[in-house]
């Protein structure tokens, strides 16, 4: 069975369920053929198994930038954003 290599959308024709096959899956046979466009597959492999897809917790480390790093993208180094200005009412 080929793998895909793209996201495809295709519609289930026994439940008419829109489907969202991934990359590096291997779809049955039947919702295999309702793939029309060849760019989609990859060479057929020796054996498709399709690759795990991590799904729990998040990464421990991910979104923890250093301080400096998370002062610079904002623009500021650091500096915090001047109060607003008041209009004087002109009191005549």
């Amino acid at each position: 069975m080929p793998r895909l290599v793209a996201a495809v959308y295709v519609q289930d024709p026994s439940t008419r369920e829109e489907l969202i096959l991934l990359p590096g899956e291997c779809p049955d046979p039947e919702i295999a053929a309702l793939v029309t466009n060849p760019d989609a597959w990859d060479v057929p492999p020796d054996d498709c198994e399709p690759e795990p897809i991590a799904v729990g917790e998040p990464d421990p480390t991910a979104g923890q930038a250093e301080p400096d790093q998370e002062q610079e993208e904002a623009g500021g180094g650091g500096s915090k954003k001047p109060p607003p200005r008041r209009s004087r009412s002109s009191a005549s």
